[in-house]
C-alpha cells in the first residue's frame, strides 16, 4: 500500500469520524428537540382538554362530559405529538385519535433511527364524569420530519464526502507526484547506482530534499571513486599489501601478495601471519606487531618470508597501524612487502662487477707494467748487444777493406742485419709501450701512431680529430684509450677492407671523454657475431667497464662499423 493510498485512507477515516460525530451531534440535538416538542405539545393538549372538561362541568346543558369531550375530540381530529383515548366507566373505548397523515406517503424511517430519537413515553390520565381520558405522547411525526431532514442531509454529506475524497485523492496525487522520482532514485541508489539524481521541484520542501539528495549522491560518488582508486592501488600495486587484525590474522590479501607468495585469498584469509614466517624470523615479526599496535611506524626493514612452495624470498617490509576513523582506536595493521630478491641479486652482481672491474684494472696494470719492463729490457739489454754487434762488424769491415773484400762484404751484411734487428726491436718496443705516451702525452702519441699507420698503409685514409686538452688525463685512461684505438685499427686492417677511418676524441665540459671510431668497411651482422668469442671486442668492453664507462658497437652489413665510447675522467694531479 503506497503513501498516497494510506494518506487517502487516513483522510477518509478522519472525515468519517467527523461526519459520524456531526451526525451523532445532530441526532442528539434532534432527540432533545423532539422530546421538548412532544412534552410541550402534550402539555398544551392537556391544558386544552382540561379547559373543555371544566367548561362542560360549568354548562350541564351541553350534556355529559364524556359526550361533550368525545364530540370535541371528533371535531378536533389528530393532535400533533399526542394520542388521545376516551373510555367510559366500563372501560370501553369511546374514542381514539386518528393517525397522522403527515408525510404518510414517505418511506418510514429505519428502526435504528426511530429507536435513537424516540423519547420516553408519557401517559397522562384524567378521570371525568362517566368516563376516563388518557393522553399519550407520540413522537412519530417529529421523528418522520427529522428523518426527512436527516435523509436529505445524509445524501448531501455522502455526495460531499465522495467529491471530497476524489478531490483529496487528486490533490494527494498532484502533491505527492515528486515522490515517484524520489523513490525511484532511492531504489537505484540502494541497488548501487550512485549516479541517480533528482530533478528540481517547485515545492520548497521537495526542492530542499532533492538538493540534499543530489549533494549526498555527489559526495557518495566522490568517496566511492576515491575508494575505488585506493582499492585499485591496493590490488594492482607491485607490492604485497596485507592487513592483519589485532590477533595477527590476515584479513586482506591483494593480487601482488598472491603472486609473490603463491597463496590465493581463499587459502590465506583468516590464517595467522606466522604462516609466512620462518621460525628464525618469528621473534622479529612479533616485535614488529607489538610496536605497530602501539602506534609506531616501521619503514623498509629487510627480512625473509616463506612462499607456499617453501621457497624463501627476500622482502623489504613496512608496517603502519590501522586506525578506526570513528573511535580512533588501533584495530590492526597494514603491512606492505616488496620482493627484493632481484635487488639482492643486482647488488651482489654489482659487487662482483666492481670486484671484476678492479681485478681487470689490476691485471691490465700488471700487463702494462710487464710491457713497460719488457720494453725497457729490450731497449737496454738487446739494444746494447745489437749496437755492440754493429760496432764489431763496422770495425771488421773497415779492416778488411784492403785485406779481403769478401770479409768486408760479410761484415756489411752483419751491419745491415743488425740495423734490421734494431728497427724491428724499436717497432716491438713501441707496440709494447710507446715511450711518447709517458713523455709527450696521449695527443702527440696518437698523432705519431696515425702518421706511422698512414705511411705503412697509404691506400687507407686516416683522419684524427681531437677536441680538448687530453694531455693531462690519468695514466690508466691514457693507456686504455690508446690500446682501444690500437685494437680497433688492427680489426680494420685485418677484416674491414675500409678505405677511410675517422677517429674523433672529444673532452666535454662535464668531465667526460668521448671517443668515436668509424670506418667505411664491409661491416658485420651483429646478430650473427658472438661477441663473447671475439676477444678484440671483448677486451675493449672490459677496458671500458673497468673505467666505469659505456661501450657501444654499431655495425651493419656493407655499411661500416662505428665504436662509441664514453668515459668519465679525472685529471692527473701535478
Amino acid at each position: 500500500m503506497n503513501l498516497r493510498v494510506r494518506l487517502n485512507l487516513l483522510i477518509t477515516v478522519i472525515l468519517l469520524i467527523f461526519f459520524v460525530s456531526m451526525g451523532y451531534t445532530i441526532m442528539k440535538g434532534s432527540r432533545e428537540s423532539i422530546q421538548e416538542g412532544v412534552e410541550s405539545a402534550n402539555r398544551v393538549t392537556m391544558q386544552l382538554l382540561e379547559t373543555v372538561i371544566i367548561s362542560s362541568s360549568q354548562n350541564p346543558e351541553w350534556g355529559y362530559t364524556h359526550d361533550v369531550l368525545k364530540k370535541f375530540l371528533e371535531e378536533l381530529g389528530h393532535v400533533r405529538s399526542s394520542d388521545i383515548y376516551l373510555f367510559n366507566l366500563q372501560g370501553d373505548l369511546l374514542y381514539n385519535s386518528p393517525p397522522s397523515k403527515y408525510r404518510s406517503d414517505d418511506l418510514p424511517p429505519p428502526k435504528w433511527f426511530v429507536s435513537s430519537l424516540t423519547p420516553k413515553e408519557e401517559i397522562n390520565t384524567r378521570a371525568i364524569r362517566f368516563g376516563k381520558l388518557v393522553v399519550k405522547t407520540n413522537s412519530s411525526g417529529a421523528i418522520k420530519e427529522s428523518w426527512s431532514k436527516m435523509h436529505h442531509l445524509f445524501w448531501i454529506v455522502l455526495i460531499f464526502f465522495i467529491m471530497l475524497n476524489i478531490a483529496v485523492n487528486w490533490m494527494l496525487g498532484f502533491w505527492l507526484r515528486p515522490l515517484e522520482p524520489m523513490v525511484e532514485a532511492i531504489n537505484k541508489m540502494g541497488e548501487g547506482d550512485f549516479s541517480a539524481r533528482l530533478p528540481n521541484f517547485d515545492l520548497p520542501e521537495f526542492a530542499s530534499i532533492a538538493s540534499n539528495f543530489n549533494r549526498m549522491g555527489n559526495s557518495l560518488q566522490s568517496k566511492i571513486r576515491e575508494n575505488q582508486k585506493l582499492a585499485l592501488i591496493a590490488q594492482q600495486t607491485a607490492d604485497a599489501i596485507i592487513i592483519h587484525d589485532l590477533q595477527s590474522k590476515i584479513s586482506f590479501w591483494n593480487a601482488s601478495a598472491e603472486r609473490i607468495f603463491g597463496y590465493s585469498s581463499k587459502e590465506i584469509l583468516g590464517k595467522s601471519a606466522y604462516l609466512l614466517t620462518s621460525k628464525a624470523n618469528e621473534n622479529e615479526l612479533r616485535k614488529n606487531f607489538k610496536s605497530t599496535h602501539k602506534g609506531k611506524y616501521i619503514h623498509n626493514i629487510e627480512s625473509q618470508r616463506v612462499k607456499k612452495n617453501g621457497e624463501v624470498v627476500d622482502v623489504a617490509i613496512s608496517f603502519s597501524p590501522l586506525i578506526d576513523p570513528i573511535n580512533k582506536k588501533i584495530i590492526g595493521d597494514i603491512c606492505s612487502m616488496r620482493d627484493i630478491s632481484e635487488k639482492k641479486i643486482a647488488e651482489e652482481s654489482k659487487l662482483k662487477l666492481e670486484e671484476n672491474r678492479k681485478f681487470t684494472q689490476l691485471i691490465q696494470s700488471h700487463i702494462e707494467d710487464e710491457r713497460r719492463s719488457l720494453a725497457r729490457e729490450l731497449h737496454d739489454e738487446l739494444g746494447q748487444y745489437v749496437s755492440a754487434i754493429k760496432i764489431f762488424a763496422s770495425n771488421i769491415s773497415n779492416k778488411a777493406k784492403k785485406v779481403s773484400p769478401e770479409i768486408e762484404k760479410n761484415a756489411d751484411s752483419v751491419i745491415s742485419a743488425a740495423n734490421q734487428i734494431y728497427d724491428g726491436m724499436h717497432s716491438i718496443i713501441k707496440q709494447l709501450r710507446p715511450s711518447s705516451l709517458d713523455n709527450l702525452g696521449l695527443a702527440e702519441t696518437l698523432k705519431d701512431t696515425v702518421h706511422t699507420w698512414q705511411k705503412q698503409y697509404q691506400d687507407l685514409k686516416i683522419k684524427l680529430l681531437i677536441k680538448g686538452d687530453i694531455d693531462h688525463l690519468n695514466e690508466t685512461l691514457n693507456i686504455n684509450i690508446y690500446r682501444i684505438i690500437q685494437e680497433a685499427m688492427n680489426n680494420v686492417l685485418k677484416h674491414a677492407k675500409a678505405e677511410e677511418v675517422s677517429i674523433n676524441i672529444v673532452l666535454t665540459k662535464k668531465g667526460v671523454l668521448e671517443l668515436s671510431f668509424n670506418d667505411d668497411g664491409k661491416g658485420m651482422d651483429l646478430n650473427k657475431v658472438d661477441q663473447t668469442k671475439n676477444f678484440g671486442i671483448l677486451g675493449m668492453q672490459e677496458r671500458i667497464q673497468s673505467l666505469n664507462g659505456t661501450f657501444e658497437l654499431i655495425s651493419k652489413k656493407n655499411q661500416g662499423t662505428q665504436i662509441l665510447i664514453s668515459v668519465p675522467f679525472k685529471k692527473d694531479k701535478d
